[in-house]
């Protein structure tokens, strides 16, 4: 298991640690909940990783109540032609806080609230924000985001007045299963293509894990909620293909994903189980095996785990000028 010795793997470790201290901080949580109180509507955006943290919010508040969320790409919030609605409140995620667009729809939301979630105090966004919510993140050896994004999703939850009771042991929990799974993954070659799929909050869950396949494994991935994944993500599976997913054991739609995409000739396979963890915590507990599985078959077909050969090129189109 090779993916043991890299620095993705060591941040994953650190991750539980990481968690604890954010939450434990709460900083401020208080201050961004009573900002986003008198929304009409909170847009919750991000890029990558961030936005399937606004995904994950967006889902998980549907179970929780209060003003209405939606998650959109940073993209799409920063054109102009975008229609804001009186009343709107600005979410905005960013663990650098100096993602390009997150930043400039932060400086040109005026009197419009707008909360940050950022591991950057000091950061453009910061201080562009009313609020800032500020997670932790003990090291990011890779490029990739794990303790970042477990960190986000755990402020946003805790913004949105979410139970964060056992978060830190199942974040835990999971770090162990992932290795303890991973030691059983063999033959998986390198995969022509994958999908990941999810039920709940696991939906967002299978969007990071597709983003991880592509830029960790750069295998060609898609991540779609579980009934999709049974019906048209299923449609371009074939022999040598994988699918993953995320839902337990038992769950019906889940196992049918699983058959039909078997059927197809995909290779399938599913997540350890979460059983102490409160299915909203998906992102969380989901993270370890998701960056074990992509790494191990990183590792296989040669590639950099914590230094993609695509790095350069994203910074050069992320980060902020200012």
């Amino acid at each position: 298991m090779r993916y043991l010795e890299t620095g993705l793997w060591a941040d994953v470790r650190q991750l539980p640690a990481a968690l604890q201290d954010t939450v434990d901080a709460a900083h401020g949580v208080a201050e961004a909940a009573g900002v986003l109180r008198g929304a009409q509507r909170i847009v919750a955006t991000g890029n990558g990783a961030a936005y399937y943290v606004a995904h994950a919010l967006w889902l998980a508040g549907l179970e929780l109540g209060g003003p209405p969320l939606v998650a959109l790409p940073c993209g799409i919030v920063a054109r102009e032609g975008f229609a804001w609605q009186p009343g709107d409140a600005v979410l905005a995620v960013s663990s650098s806080g100096e993602f390009r667009d997150v930043v400039e729809i932060a400086q040109r939301s005026g009197a419009r609230p707008c909360v940050a979630i950022t591991a950057n105090a000091d950061s453009a966004l910061a201080a562009a924000s009313d609020a800032v919510v500020l997670q932790q993140v003990h090291s990011q050896r890779a490029v990739t985001h794990t303790q970042a994004l477990a960190g986000a999703y755990a402020c946003g939850l805790a913004v949105m007045g979410g139970d964060l009771e056992g978060v830190v042991e199942a974040a835990a929990e999971a770090v162990t299963e992932a290795e303890t799974w991973a030691a059983s993954l063999s033959g998986l070659g390198s995969p022509p293509a994958a999908i990941a799929v999810g039920g709940g909050a696991a939906w967002a869950a299978a969007l990071e894990l597709a983003l991880m396949l592509k830029e960790i494994s750069r295998i060609p991935a898609e991540g779609v909620e579980t009934r999709e994944g049974a019906t048209s993500a299923m449609f371009g599976l074939d022999r040598g293909h994988l699918m993953v997913s995320l839902d337990p054991d038992g769950d019906p739609l889940g196992d049918e994903a699983v058959r039909l995409c078997a059927a197809a000739g995909a290779t399938t396979l599913r997540f350890p189980p979460a059983a102490r963890a409160d299915a909203r915590l998906a992102p969380i507990t989901t993270l370890p095996a998701a960056a074990a599985l992509a790494a191990e078959l990183a590792l296989a077909a040669g590639h950099d785990v914590d230094s993609p050969a695509w790095t350069d090129a994203y910074y050069e189109t992320a980060r902020s000028a200012t």
